[in-house]
């Protein structure tokens, strides 16, 4: 791989590497960038630099750095979408302290296992119908389609009470605005709409909150005057679109992954308690999001023995953190026995993903119920054929075909 130099002989990356020779690994360049640069300058999408962050221990440093900025307004902040697009207020995913402890901890109760344990009945019932209408169909089928993508929009629909019927308006505006290759006026209009339809949505249950998230959310707010109506509207917006749509994507790579691991999958299903071990290396081994955590530099810092400047912006990757070699051993091997047990998939610091024991449930229950209802599963076509959202923020399958043996 070469490194170009700019005129300050600053070797950096011309753009950020995407071309995978296998769609289950990050791009080959990552394993170089490791072992000989691993903090690296990088080209962004809209022609300015940040630093690249590749190695696990510089990773995990990265994300408990409280001089990096997760605020995109922050001076030097580097973004995979083209335009700008300003957090929406509470969008704490985009906000720093304090304002980002004091929304995550509005719905931080939600999101505790003691509650998620509540909700897996429901969950089991949203999956077990979903089945039902992927069973009653004709295969060849598109599992994405058909299971993925409504089973996940419906059990998030179900725990924050929105409507799932609109997860098609939904989906269609969040795909435009993290396609990196969405123009700006697309992505800013995308984003406009969405944050649009779920104003409607937050204003039409402040009329009569309901014994859901939201509900009980808006009626808290209600007797403490916080979080804000444009407060609760970004919360809703964030919960959403990193559930329904991390879980669609993960259910469908996951299923291409356990057929291809065979062993492995029976013991999982032979022993349903392998659920979070199972969970734990694909959320490893996959790891959806493929392009960077963004961050900027409030103040002068150093990683990896890299001096980053006050301004200057930083891209975490977490795909290739997740496969060092020198934390994971055969890190390209997907082991539900694995020993190591430090990945970063689900981030690390005060931005830890919120949702994942929610997400370890969710998958769970999908994997035993769909290997253990359609044990004759298949992909039914070539391999090689599948095609993948390599130009989006999140990765994934774009289809995955599948067929089965009639019971």
């Amino acid at each position: 791989m070469m490194l170009s130099s700019d005129a300050n002989a600053t070797p950096h990356l011309e753009c950020l590497p995407t071309r995978r020779t296998c769609p289950f690994n990050p791009p080959e360049e990552y394993r170089f960038i490791r072992q000989e640069c691993p903090v690296v300058r990088v080209k962004t999408p809209r022609g300015d630099f940040a630093w690249l962050v590749t190695r696990h221990q510089d990773v995990k440093k990265a994300l408990s750095d409280k001089r990096l900025s997760s605020d995109p307004r922050s001076a030097g902040f580097p973004t995979y979408i083209s335009g700008e697009v300003p957090p929406p207020p509470g969008f704490f995913l985009q906000l720093d302290a304090p304002d980002h402890t004091r929304l995550r901890k509005a719905v931080t109760e939600e999101f505790l296992n003691a509650h998620v344990e509540k909700l897996k009945p429901q969950m089991t019932a949203i999956i077990q119908r979903q089945l039902d209408e992927l069973l009653s169909m004709q295969p060849p089928v598109d599992f994405v389609k058909a299971f993925a993508i409504p089973a996940s929009a419906k059990i998030i629909c179900e725990l924050l009470g929105t409507p799932v019927e609109d997860h098609p308006f939904v989906q269609s505006r969040t795909d435009t605005v993290l396609d990196r290759s969405s123009p700006p006026e697309l992505a800013e209009q995308a984003a406009i709409e969405l944050m649009g339809y779920f104003d409607r949505i937050v204003t039409e249950k402040e009329r009569a909150p309901g014994d859901d998230l939201l509900g009980r959310l808006i009626h808290k707010a209600q007797q403490e005057h916080q979080p804000s109506h444009e407060e609760i509207v970004g919360l809703a917006a964030l919960l959403l679109l990193s559930a329904y749509d991390t879980m669609a994507l993960a259910m469908g790579l996951g299923v291409v992954t356990l057929l291809n691991n065979p062993a492995q999958l029976q013991a999982f299903l032979a022993d349903i308690d392998l659920g979070n071990d199972l969970v734990y290396e694909l959320v490893r081994y996959l790891t959806i999001n493929h392009a960077g955590l963004p961050r900027a530099a409030l103040e002068d810092t150093e990683i990896g023995g890299q001096q980053i400047k006050a301004g200057e912006g930083v891209l975490i990757m977490l795909s290739s953190a997740n496969r060092d070699e020198e934390i994971f051993e055969q890190p390209d091997v997907f082991n539900l026995h694995r020993r190591e047990k430090t990945q970063l998939g689900f981030g690390h610091g005060i931005h830890k993903c919120l949702g994942m024991h929610f997400a370890r449930a969710e998958l769970t229950i999908a994997f035993h119920a769909i290997f253990t209802r359609i044990p004759s599963l298949a992909i039914a076509v070539p391999q090689e054929t599948l095609t993948y959202r390599d130009e989006m923020v999140l990765y994934g399958l774009k289809a995955l075909p599948v067929s089965w043996q009639p019971a």
